[in-house]
């Protein structure tokens, strides 16, 4: 192809046909470009469907994760719920009229378990994936917007629960100092260190400790509880956004 150009250009200049041959060689510039052109909208095209696969797969992967953390959350929260109500119940118990001494200790020695659940953790290798890439910054603006949004206040609400959660654990190391942890399954210590430990306790001191610990309780798993269902009904919204996404753009 080259050679048949050069043909052409040579017999042009040796037939002196000069304003010819100009027209020649600027048609043949435009052709360079134009074929410089296509070359690049080739490659752009191929960069731009490489690129909607790699935004496919991190949405198919953001989308597993939310599947999986939204089965955690449905496996934990009736727990967080149980416990929550039953810190209320006990906590309403000792804050009747009728209440008494023998009450607060009952409650505190035998049916208050300052124990914790863990919080969740939430499957986010998807998302960190997509921001670090920056890929997120090819999805639609809704989607982009949602994506955000939803992590954004997740990790919020997450860190508020993470903070309370070292508060109380503060508050169970100072009570278990003085009153153990009760007999629960768990920390059962047997009748000899049971008796010893509440033969002579303080009723004030008593009373004072387990409304602190009972209210950070309160409050743990108030925040806790509100994570999970934030998490788990935005979950679903999200995971109906993505689903609409990937199969307009399949």
């Amino acid at each position: 192809m080259i050679k048949f150009f050069r043909r052409i250009r040579q017999q042009l200049l040796t037939e002196n046909k000069f304003s010819k041959y100009l027209l020649y060689a600027f048609g043949e510039i435009i052709l360079v470009v134009l074929g410089i052109l296509i070359a690049l909208q080739i490659n752009n095209w191929n960069e731009n469907r490489k690129t909607d696969a790699q935004v496919g797969k991190s949405l198919k992967a953001l989308r597993s994760d939310l599947v999986q953390d939204t089965l955690l959350i449905h496996e934990k929260l009736p727990n967080i719920v149980n416990q929550y109500q039953l810190n209320e119940f006990l906590r309403a118990r000792v804050a009747k009229p009728d209440a008494t001494v023998d009450t607060l200790i009952s409650v505190t020695r035998h049916e208050f378990n300052p124990n914790w659940s863990y919080q969740i953790q939430y499957n986010t290798n998807a998302y960190l994936s997509l921001n670090q890439t920056g890929l997120i910054e090819n999805l639609s603006d809704s989607l982009k917007v949602s994506i955000k949004n939803f992590y954004n206040n997740k990790f919020y609400l997450n860190n508020k629960v993470e903070k309370i959660t070292n508060d109380y654990r503060s508050k169970v190391s100072s009570f278990v100092d003085t009153y153990a942890f009760g007999s629960t399954t768990l920390h059962d210590q047997g009748p000899l260190i049971d008796s010893l430990i509440w033969q002579h306790i303080n009723p004030s001191h008593l009373a004072a400790t387990f409304q602190g610990i009972s209210n950070f309780k309160r409050i743990l798993y108030k925040e806790t509880k509100e994570e999970m269902e934030y998490s788990l009904i935005h979950s679903k919204k999200l995971i109906e956004q993505l689903d609409s996404y990937l199969k307009n753009h399949d």
